[in-house]
């Protein structure tokens, strides 16, 4: 769906709760080229390409394809899509091992038994399966670069590379795992951050961006309440009074 004239949202199916936990990518147009942020969870990258088709474009107009972090339901349709398209593939410096096959993402610890419906993908975390296919980073990148239309912002504490990308002039930031709506409202997903304390610095940065629109990592993006929902969450933390 298109969340601003020229910035859409892609979802997997219903079926996303297997497949990487109803995770979401993020389109953007500028000047006819395109920019893709995360490729969901299908090898194959289907939904990405159905959807570039409805909207009367191909992969072959994907100029950029940017990574929030190095996890398997954000990696799918990446070795596809590059393939197909001949973009640059930009992430975090600290991702690009994990991304190209060379390292593994650090596993996810079991001993947070809730939300218990997030419980398997503790277990294949952890197990680090099902693998993705291995894709070369080409533009490596620290934060605070540039990328189409998108400001890169690195947002460590999810992984030690995460990134968040945003859109100033249309309020919209890609919060990738720092934010989720599924399998409810919540500053990412509980117990999966390998750095609580950067973590929560990194939120608390992304809420003074003040966006009006936020694309999250896992669930349906929030719209034109952006900020507004995020201080909710700050207070619930008890870092904003």
């Amino acid at each position: 769906m298109e969340i601003v004239a020229g910035v859409h949202s892609i979802s997997q199916p219903s079926s996303g709760l297997a497949k990487g936990g109803y995770v979401h990518a993020y389109l953007f147009e500028r000047d006819g080229e395109l920019t893709l942020v995360d490729t969901l969870w299908d090898d194959d990258a289907n939904v990405v390409l159905k959807y570039l088709s409805q909207i009367g474009r191909s992969a072959k107009d994907i100029e950029h394809i940017a990574l929030t972090h190095g996890h398997r339901s954000h990696l799918g349709g990446l070795a596809t899509l590059q393939g197909l398209s001949g973009a640059n593939v930009h992430a975090h410096f600290a991702e690009a091992d994990i991304i190209a096959g060379r390292a593994k993402a650090k596993p996810v610890h079991l001993d947070h038994l809730n939300p218990v419906i997030l419980y398997p993908f503790r277990v294949l975390a952890l197990l680090g399966v099902p693998k993705h296919v291995p894709t070369e980073v080409t533009v490596p990148l620290k934060g605070n670069e540039r990328i189409g239309p998108l400001d890169v912002i690195h947002t460590p504490g999810h992984t030690r590379g995460h990134l968040a990308f945003y859109e100033t002039s249309k309020r919209v930031l890609i919060a990738g795992d720092a934010v989720a709506t599924w399998p409810s409202f919540s500053a990412g997903w509980p117990g999966f951050n390998q750095d609580e304390r950067q973590f929560q610095d990194s939120f608390r940065r992304l809420v003074e961006l003040e966006p009006r629109y936020v694309g999250t990592g896992h669930g349906e993006p929030i719209e034109n309440t952006g900020t507004t929902r995020l201080k909710l969450l700050l207070k619930k933390s008890g870092q904003l009074s």
